[in-house]
């Protein structure tokens, strides 16, 4: 696994299995790119408008929006792919380059939030003379900068393969190239978002309470800084002082590390051995000294919060990420939290403070259980059940099933669950403090992950 040698070769220190990791980065959104299952987006690109013809550098296609620039382009019905014959997914025509000379090039003139195709390229090539060849995707935003890109080889019997990404920044331009810069390729079915008007939501002040055991089962929050600034947050691990508002088997010594994508970056025990202690303000100061603090300017880009009990103990905990520095050019976004869901007082509960410019914004907040046991979570939640609550306790919304009332909205977004039985809620928020409540429907209990996307 790729994600699994990053950390070793960096020689990263954890408690955790270094593939519990990899699977919350996976799970969670990059700093702006995301990869997405297929969606329906409000663009569509078939090719079988062109019929089999060229298709000349310039051609307009999704519906206007956009025009594609390349070499050696046709529309066929099938592409040799050195050993397979490459077939459409989506209608009766592919669209191919072979051997290009350069890149292909798609330029939006609205920016999208999402895009997405079905991809095919050689497979097997050896025996034709040269080796397989990763495509490789590069996003622009409006200004010329990249924030993004992707590599992926194609793995099939010659049915194109789907390759989808949501953006935290809308994307004006996307690239791809062949990793040797020969490789020809196919493509098919491709969807786009335009991107809105408004700006997407900021989640500040983010916040996940839950039973924090050991292994496997301590509590592990990812949160995205999206934009272009460094980011001053505040990071804590809460524990002996939910006494004092009655909470039952607080943790009564948390520790508390800090990850980027390869390493451990920051942690600390008690919070007043910090060396930049004395910075935190008096309001956010944790009440108790074993209660865990990391006070740090971060570059954009993906971060892992994990919380733990020191020398194995257990207890209910909450993990808090702090927004010091709201007006600058980022913004926390896409937000996650795995741990253990139990019954009563001892469910996932997550909060989070949304504001944007404009005065509301529009959150994806999911569920998500029983796919985690694909990637190697034992005792996922089996069904959980999602609800969301204002700032007064006042029930919002509520979903057990994500496809019960609002299926076509939440795959246009490109970040529907995978599995039936996960919650999801869409909603439009005005700016203010949510909180995100996970349970079990029959009463169980498991590893559950509760997310919050800024969607734009």
């Amino acid at each position: 696994m790729a994600c699994q040698k990053r950390y070793l070769d960096a020689g990263v220190k954890t408690l955790l299995p270094y593939a519990t990791l990899c699977l919350l980065f996976a799970l969670t959104t990059s700093a702006q790119v995301t990869i997405v299952p297929p969606f329906i987006g409000d663009h569509s690109e078939t090719w079988d408008r062109f019929g089999v013809s060229d298709i000349p550098d310039g051609t307009s296609i999704l519906g206007g929006i956009a025009t594609i620039t390349g070499t050696d382009m046709v529309t066929a019905k099938s592409f040799i792919m050195c050993s397979v014959v490459g077939k459409p997914s989506d209608g009766n025509i592919l669209m191919d380059s072979d051997r290009p000379s350069g890149p292909l090039t798609i330029s939006f003139s609205e920016p999208v939030s999402a895009f997405g195709a079905y991809w095919g390229s050689g497979l097997h090539c050896l025996p034709a003379g040269f080796a397989d060849a990763p495509s490789i995707l590069t996003f622009q935003d409006g200004n010329g900068n990249v924030i993004g890109s992707d590599s992926f080889f194609y793995q099939g019997d010659g049915t194109l393969m789907w390759r989808g990404y949501r953006f935290a920044t809308p994307v004006k331009t996307i690239t791809r190239t062949a990793g040797d810069g020969e490789e020809g390729v196919a493509m098919d079915g491709l969807q786009a978002i335009v991107a809105t008007n408004g700006p997407p939501l900021n989640l500040g002040n983010i916040s996940t309470r839950g039973l924090v055991q050991t292994g496997d089962q301590v509590m592990i929050g990812g949160f995205v800084v999206g934009g272009t600034a460094p980011k001053q947050v505040l990071i804590r691990a809460i524990g002996p002082s939910l006494a004092n508002f009655n909470v039952a088997g607080p943790l009564q010594d948390p520790m508390l590390s800090l990850h980027d994508t390869s390493s451990e970056i920051a942690n600390n025990d008690d919070w007043q051995s910090a060396s930049n202690s004395g910075q935190i303000s008096a309001n956010l100061q944790p009440h108790d000294m074993r209660e865990s603090a990391i006070l740090i300017t971060l570059q954009p880009g993906q971060y892992t919060a994990i919380v733990s009990g020191k020398g194995g103990t257990t207890g209910v905990a909450l993990v808090e990420v702090y927004d010091l520095d709201p007006n600058s050019g980022s913004r926390l976004a896409n937000i996650s939290t795995r741990g253990f869901v139990a019954t009563g007082d001892n469910v996932m509960i997550g909060g989070f403070f949304g504001g944007a410019s404009n005065g509301t914004g529009q959150v994806l907040i999911r569920a998500i259980g029983p796919s985690l046991s694909g990637s190697g979570v034992a005792n996922p939640l089996s069904d959980p059940v999602l609800a969301l609550f204002d700032a007064n306790g006042q029930k919002i919304i509520t979903n057990d099933n994500w496809g019960d009332n609002q299926q076509a909205v939440i795959m246009a977004t490109g970040l529907a669950p995978t599995n039936t039985l996960e919650s999801a809620i869409l909603a439009n928020l005005a700016s203010g403090a949510y909180t995100a409540i996970v349970s079990d429907k029959n009463g169980g209990t498991g590893v559950a992950l509760v997310e919050v996307f800024a969607v734009q």
